[in-house]
């Protein structure tokens, strides 16, 4: 069993994502990150170098961001909840996704509506597979996550094997929810977490149950 070092070791993923990252898919669809934290690496070892030891104290901070940026990313697709996604708006590029927040007791339905420019060559109504990781409430005693944040695994990896895998992992009542859910949500789609105290009444863009 691995062990995660900026994602909790305490819950498990019901589906877990499996794919390993590949930095140079990554890059593409987070460049300005990634440039951003490797330049201020780059530019205190300069002057560490140029200048003063004392600038190393930035050098170590910088590199520490570095490490815990693609650790987390690695992690992500790694141990994350794989879920199915589906193309809901083009120009720009929004992507739902469907799951339950629960902590293991009681229904907990949520739509999550993410923006994804960079996904290309896709059209309304494409289906997707995507990572997600779920956010904590800081009161222990709430039987649910507050939140999930998916991304596609097209972006971590070009393995058709991985992605095939992925797909065939979803049964269709997960995209029937999918489905039914959206029909819920008012139009146009606009990027938020979704959610209902009925499953009768339109959903609502929330982060508060």
């Amino acid at each position: 069993m691995s062990t995660n070092f900026t994602v909790g070791n305490d819950t498990f993923a019901s589906n877990p994502g499996n794919a390993n990252l590949n930095p140079f898919v990554w890059l593409f669809h987070d460049f300005k990150t990634i440039f951003t934290i490797s330049a201020l690496f780059g530019f205190s070892i300069f002057l560490t170098i140029k200048f003063s030891g004392w600038f190393g104290i930035l050098a170590v901070l910088f590199m520490a961001i570095n490490i815990f940026y693609w650790l987390r990313k690695k992690e992500h697709f790694k141990s994350g909840d794989s879920n199915g996604g589906m193309v809901v708006s083009i120009n720009p590029t929004l992507v739902a996704v469907t799951t339950d927040l629960t902590k293991g007791f009681g229904e907990f339905p949520v739509v999550k509506i993410i923006t994804c420019n960079t996904l290309k060559n896709v059209k309304v109504g494409d289906k997707i597979a995507t990572v997600a990781l779920y956010s904590a409430s800081e009161d222990d005693d709430l039987p649910h996550w507050i939140d999930f944040h998916p991304i596609p695994l097209s972006f971590a990896t070009n393995n058709e094997k991985v992605l095939k895998r992925a797909f065939e992992s979803y049964d269709s009542e997960q995209w029937k929810n999918l489905q039914n859910r959206l029909e819920k949500i008012r139009k146009p789609y606009k990027e938020g977490l979704y959610t209902s105290e009925t499953q009768t009444s339109d959903w609502k863009s929330t982060n508060i149950f």
